[in-house]
């Protein structure tokens, strides 16, 4: 990460002190926000987000310490360093500072070298952090699904086996029929949980990068349909398909056909028996850009608007039970998020609750 990724608010009621300390950032490549009071400094962070502060202690309406003590309540900003500049180097002051909120503090008049490296100390702490915590979400939703959603189907697999092995000449061949076809369902979610598991930890070390090639997407979605028919079948659902001929993209293929996979899983998982499932595929222009895109829409039980902006975010355990009661792990959305990422392509999705769900992706058109 570059300076020119890293936006700093300075808050400042002396306008000259302002121009200073722009004038220092702005040489080594901060983008800069910048605010003369702590209201105004509030009006700015409604809008903008930095990924640092330096903040004035002594102005007139509300000061230093008012204001962090206002930023810290607003969960959104809790994280954002916060550096106080002072002119007040007695113990009291430098206290307060660290009390309301502060990591460091500048005294008044500053040397730039000190200022500049205390800054860039504070920033690379807090992409430190943010690392550490997403790793923490990411060992704790591997552990959730190691420790429940593949337990579960295993434990299915286990207990059926036992029942055909103990009462095998006792059970109807219906029964028997029934407890083989349980047995096989729970063994192919296992796969898919574990699949999807192997993946996700690839990614997580690094070991997973894209190798774009140029293919046939129309081939590779064809062939995941024909591959979940059986799935689709059992449940009376039918593919109402519109995708075009020859379309040559530039993508990871195992990467997009897992991203497949797993929309076409969530559409059947989520349809009612008997409905429909419309996947179209068509090359047109975004942007200026020649791309495919894709879509893939169910007819099933829809989401709200509170779910649909947790779908993508690991921080939050998106798991429903599909119209046939069909497990489901949340894992599946965030590879996708990840590998249409990984290729360059957007992926979004439309949704109404009783209605149904609609995944759309675009990968560039090979050149």
């Amino acid at each position: 990460m570059t300076k020119k990724d890293n936006t700093i608010l300075i808050v400042d009621d002396n306008s000259n002190n302002l121009k200073v300390v722009s004038g220092v950032l702005k040489e080594v490549g901060y983008n800069l926000r910048m605010a003369k009071s702590g209201r105004q400094a509030l009006g700015v962070l409604d809008k903008t987000v930095p990924d640092l502060i330096l903040l004035d202690i002594q102005m007139p309406e509300m000061d230093g310490f008012e204001t962090c003590l206002k930023i810290k309540e607003n969960e959104l900003l809790t994280q954002i360093p916060i550096i106080f500049l002072t002119a007040n180097t007695d113990a009291k002051s430098i206290s307060k500072a660290f009390e309301v909120g502060g990591v460091d503090f500048v005294t008044k008049p500053f040397n730039s070298s000190e200022l500049l490296a205390r800054i860039e100390t504070h920033i690379k702490l807090k992409t430190q952090t943010e690392e550490l915590v997403y790793q923490n979400k990411t060992k704790d939703k591997f552990f959730s699904i190691i420790s429940h959603d593949l337990k579960n189907p295993l434990s299915a697999v286990i207990g059926f086996s036992e029942l055909l092995e103990e009462s095998f000449d006792q059970l109807e061949h219906k029964d028997v029929k029934k407890f083989i076809h349980y047995i096989h369902e729970s063994s192919k979610f296992s796969i898919e949980i574990l699949n999807n598991l192997l993946d996700w930890s690839r990614m997580q070390r690094g070991n997973l990068r894209s190798e774009k090639t140029n293919y046939n997407l129309s081939s590779l979605l064809n062939s995941n349909i024909e591959g979940h028919m059986p799935q689709a079948s059992a449940k009376k659902i039918k593919f109402d398909l519109d995708i075009d001929e020859d379309l040559i993209v530039c993508a990871d293929e195992k990467m997009i056909s897992t991203v497949i996979r797993n929309l076409i899983s969530n559409a059947i998982k989520f349809t009612p028996n008997g409905g429909e499932i419309f996947i179209s595929s068509k090359q047109k222009f975004i942007n200026d850009k020649k791309v495919v895109e894709t879509e893939i829409k169910d007819t099933g039980v829809g989401m709200s608007y509170e779910k649909i902006n947790k779908l993508f975010k690991i921080e939050h355990n998106v798991v429903s039970k599909g119209t046939n009661n069909e497990s489901g792990t949340g894992l599946g959305l965030l590879l996708c998020k990840e590998f249409i990422s990984q290729n360059n392509g957007n992926i979004k999705v439309e949704s109404e609750l009783e209605i149904g769900s609609k995944f759309i992706f675009d990968l560039n058109c090979s050149s």
